[in-house]
């Protein structure tokens, strides 16, 4: 049996379910887009519906959205059909998106909403039958974030090997081969977000890209951290005492959370500064000069390694010449889940900063 038999197998075996006692004919059906379609018939005493199905497969936030279009542009056969969309599989949340954009679906779990006349069908709550399937490939490590990176904050289209050199003068540490950063791009481009233009690539859909690296990154293991403490008057003074101590100490750091947010955008107070470095017994010895002692607790400064180990460091922002701070996009990340007040000052940056440089338009 082909993978498409088995989508038309599963794909009746969903609608027999829904629609009990009637018949069900499926053929193929005039393709709109990459996505197959099929044509359903559905018989039974009570009704009798004509539906003209595509087939997602396992749909990314930007396929969703552009099946949604899809689903609405007129079509020459379209007299009487109702236009349904079918996955293996749709989580809650994309329900959520579908069901707003009054868009028929249909999934494999047995996930269902159905609005036609005479008819009415909402099942929720079946979870996915099958485990997850790892993507081809990553687009949220490390070294990948740093082609999402690159591409959000790209105001033109980009090329492959531009982009390769790009990160690469970010610092002789980080390299990227132009094929590494082609793969990525069909990735992308694989789950509709990027596209070819003007010779160059373009993100589609950045505010869905971002919030799946969000639903990503949050799934990540919190780095380590070692705290300390420091008796100055706020953790606000201590930043450029801090920033001249890791540049004479060479440090390569970064300061994240509300303190980097407080730099760049302030919206929360703080009491606790802190900050990534890539090497952490460099840095201790730095904060050990000024008079630091570690603490198991009620420090003012936290020192950590992070997730990212490159590309937490990539894009950082110099203020004042010399006070180093994570990028909008790192801020953002590390924020979200921030105890005290953290998703609001990320909600805040977000909507400050980072809104209107991905939401450009595709």
């Amino acid at each position: 049996m082909s993978a498409r038999d088995g989508e038309y197998s599963e794909l009746e075996r969903v609608l027999r379910e829904l629609f009990p006692d009637s018949s069900v004919d499926l053929s193929p059906g005039q393709s709109h887009g990459r996505a197959p379609a099929v044509r359903a018939e559905v018989r039974s005493s009570a009704i009798q519906l004509h539906l003209w199905i595509q087939l997602l497969g396992g749909a990314s936030s930007a396929q969703l959205l552009d099946a949604i279009a899809m689903l609405n542009l007129p079509r020459d056969d379209a007299a009487g059909l109702i236009p349904v969309l079918a996955s293996p599989y749709l989580s809650p949340s994309k329900q959520d998106v579908l069901r707003d954009a009054r868009a028929p679906f249909i999934d494999f779990a047995g996930n269902a909403w159905l609005v036609a006349p005479g008819v009415h069908v909402d099942r929720r709550g079946f979870s996915n039958p099958d485990k997850e399937v790892r993507e081809q490939r990553d687009l949220f490590s490390d070294k990948a974030s740093l082609v999402l990176r690159t591409l959000l904050g790209a105001r033109s289209p980009i090329g492959v090997r531009q982009i390769a050199d790009i990160v690469g003068s970010d610092g002789e540490r980080i390299k990227l081969s132009p094929g590494f950063v082609s793969k990525l791009i069909k990735e992308l481009e694989r789950r509709g977000y990027a596209a070819k233009r003007d010779d160059g690539i373009v993100l589609r859909h950045a505010s869905e890209l971002l919030g799946d690296w969000l639903v990503s990154y949050r799934r990540r293991r919190p780095p380590l951290s070692r705290s300390y403490f420091l008796a100055r008057p706020s953790a606000e003074s201590l930043m450029p005492e801090l920033a001249s101590s890791f540049r004479n100490q060479s440090v390569d750091y970064v300061f994240t959370g509300h303190a980097g947010a407080s730099v760049v955008d302030r919206y929360a107070e703080f009491d606790v500064v802190d900050a990534y470095v890539k090497e952490i017994e460099s840095a201790e010895a730095a904060l050990h000069e000024m008079g630091a002692r570690r603490v198991e607790r009620g420090g003012n400064v936290s020192l950590s390694l992070p997730y990212y180990r490159e590309s937490a460091f990539y894009g950082a922002q110099v203020h004042d010449g010399q006070i180093r701070v994570a990028s909008d996009i790192q801020l953002y990340l590390d924020l979200y889940d921030y105890p005290v007040r953290g998703r609001e000052q990320a909600e805040h940056l977000y909507d400050r900063r980072i809104r209107p440089m991905i939401e450009r338009g595709d």
